[in-house]
């Protein structure tokens, strides 16, 4: 997966004059520059440089081509610098390893290579604080907070933040917000929510407020558990982590997406695949998914008693909520906000797919892989399914998921609980603004809140 960068872009007197008013007027700049390749999941921070000086920091994004070997280079969010700095100081803090790179990027422009751009953010947080909000969370301080994570750690991290992506994805919000994650310094993660600025209380009112109605709300209440809102003007997404298990002893994540329009759930099972010589598989029998798929079939037979669907809201295509997302085993990068490359497959193509001569290899073993697996969902297919509830439980099936959670904390899994909401409640917002203005009246007013809504 990608990670976050830096360009130095050079700018003529003519050219930071007009970038200066594009960036009074609220308006995105735009300058050709030499053809780059990088991610346009990750964030790239542009030092722009005039005189020998940098002036100011802006967010860039790679564009389409602008003419033969140039590329397009967009850029938002700028902010002037209360004072330049001179690009001589930079050269002159950063590490032996990479100042030859560093002073010649500065010299002709253009990408830096990853360590010079953590070299080059470490310099210029030393030489000017002003910019600690906008390049602290791309130093080598927060790098190493990431890097001596123990791995089981990381890899749960990872997976938790590929199942929020999708969530925010299905409900339609832009995974842009999942690049303001930032470790926690000297605590144990807890989850991946816990990094976020949207991070709530438990206590928080609109968390308390999409939870109520929800089967299985008494279940979750009872355990440790962050939360996030993600919302704009027609809709919002409560997404819950809870676990009873510190991070590093979890088997993993299960996402459940809640549409509640459709009053439809979705669940979504990850599966790591195995790097082996021929390429990416994952390997069976699995001792953990058969367990996980005789847990499913216990629901399964509990959604079978449910009268059958007689509404349009409650009109599905297949009726069984439950997919395995299988996907490469991937170290978790908080800066790349693309959703993992895999595979979505119903379960019960699974069932069918799991016992076919298929995947039987030469010495009979059995494994699946994207050579094999005959068909299955990408990224976009199943989002689109699952954003219109083409796909899930229907209204009279969906107050079994209390069951379904009681069975994912069983195994010793972590819960993602996804709830989008549209046309969501005004006045809860006034109400959650009210309550955590004043922070000796937070505990107060909570309680005040919890008894309202519980009435």
């Amino acid at each position: 997966m990608a990670d976050a960068g830096g360009f130095i872009l050079i700018l003529s007197k003519h050219r930071l004059d007009l970038f200066k008013k594009r960036l009074d007027w609220g308006e995105r700049f735009a300058e050709p520059v030499s053809e780059f390749k990088h991610s346009r999941n990750t964030p790239l921070i542009c030092f722009i440089l005039s005189d020998g000086s940098i002036t100011h920091l802006a967010k860039g994004k790679r564009g389409i081509r602008a003419g033969t070997e140039l590329s397009r280079l967009n850029i938002d969010d700028g902010i002037i610098l209360k004072s330049s700095i001179q690009t001589k100081a930079i050269i002159d803090y950063v590490p032996q390893r990479v100042k030859k790179w560093v002073k010649q990027r500065f010299k002709n422009g253009g990408l830096l290579t990853p360590k010079s751009f953590e070299a080059v953010v470490d310099a210029i947080l030393h030489l000017s604080p002003e910019t600690k909000p906008l390049l602290a969370r791309y130093s080598s301080e927060r790098a190493n907070i990431i890097r001596n994570m123990p791995l089981k750690t990381r890899q749960i991290l990872a997976i938790q933040k590929e199942s929020v992506a999708a969530a925010l994805s299905i409900a339609g919000f832009s995974r842009d917000p999942l690049q303001r994650w930032a470790p926690k310094s000297g605590s144990q993660a807890i989850s991946f929510l816990e990094g976020l600025p949207e991070a709530r209380l438990r206590e928080d009112a609109m968390v308390v407020h999409d939870l109520m109605n929800l089967p299985g709300y008494d279940l979750i209440k009872t355990m440790p558990y962050n939360a996030a809102i993600f919302e704009d003007n027609s809709k919002r997404l409560t997404v819950i982590l809870a676990n009873r298990q510190p991070l590093e002893q979890l088997l993993g994540t299960d996402l459940i997406y809640f549409n509640e329009t459709y009053k439809s759930f979705v669940m979504v099972q990850y599966k790591a695949m195995e790097k082996e010589k021929g390429g990416e598989c994952f390997r069976l029998p699995n001792h953990q998914l058969a367990e996980e798929i005789s847990r499913m079939d216990k629901i399964l037979a509990e959604l079978k008693k449910c009268d059958s669907n007689d509404i349009c809201d409650g009109f599905r295509l297949n009726e069984n909520p439950f997919f395995l997302k299988l996907c490469y085993r991937t170290v978790f990068n908080p800066d790349d906000i693309s959703l993992f490359p895999g595979m979505y497959i119903p379960i019960d193509y699974w069932r069918i797919l799991a016992n076919d001569p298929s995947i039987i290899g030469p010495l009979g073993g059995r494994k699946v892989t994207y050579e094999n697996v005959g068909r299955y969902f990408t990224n976009t297919d199943f989002i689109s399914m699952v954003a219109k509830a083409w796909v899930g439980t229907t209204v009279k099936q969906s107050g079994v998921l209390k069951t379904a959670i009681r069975h994912t904390l069983e195994a010793g899994k972590a819960i993602a609980l996804a709830i989008k909401t549209d046309n969501p409640d005004p006045k809860l917002n006034e109400v959650n603004q009210f309550s955590t203005t004043d922070s000796e009246q937070t505990d107060v007013n909570h309680q005040t809140v919890q008894i309202k809504l519980f009435e």
